[in-house]
């Protein structure tokens, strides 16, 4: 490290010239900051980086909070068509509002929760039940797979049929 100092100073100097005192310092100066680690640099990197980190988890609580509200708006709509169905049937209104209520309670859990927290969670349940997990994952992936298949399938076909308009051929006399 001594010699990328003198290596600065030798090139920051006239040729033939001892190198000033305030260059010596300075150079004494940046050969400690690199021993302790605490140039400039590397701590401008180091809080950028902190900085950027922290604001990604925090767009990404205020997400969960987002998340959060709307499945309160969600069971507070199933509250309503509760009532709604109460006359009607209401052992059907009784199990509509269980699950507003469970869904309600889920999205205040939710809503106290940050993305660090969801995150242990997750890879907790992981731990505990990796084969349920894969065969979620395996059930989700199956799904999305026929989604995109019917879905360019019908796209192929409205475009075949676009292209090439139905004409009667007529073989004969």
């Amino acid at each position: 490290m001594t010699s990328q100092v003198k290596v600065k100073n030798m090139s920051n100097q006239k040729f033939g010239q001892e190198p000033s005192q305030p260059s010596r310092a300075r150079a004494k100066q940046a050969g400690a900051d690199r021993m302790t680690g605490s140039g400039s640099a590397p701590n401008q990197r180091g809080a950028t980086a902190s900085t950027v980190t922290s604001q990604v988890q925090g767009a990404l609580d205020q997400q969960v909070v987002r998340g959060a509200t709307m499945m309160t708006n969600v069971a507070h709509s199933a509250r309503r068509a509760a009532d709604e169905l109460e006359t009607d049937a209401p052992q059907i209104a009784g199990l509509v509002r269980g699950m507003a209520d469970r869904v309600e309670e889920y999205s205040r859990d939710l809503g106290n929760q940050s993305v660090t927290d969801l995150y242990q969670a997750a890879s907790d349940f992981t731990r505990r039940q990796p084969a349920l997990v894969f065969g979620i994952a395996a059930l989700a992936g199956f799904f999305a797979l026929r989604t995109i298949k019917s879905s360019s399938t019908s796209s192929t076909g409205s475009e075949r049929r676009a292209s090439s308009p139905r004409s009667e051929e007529f073989y004969g006399s």
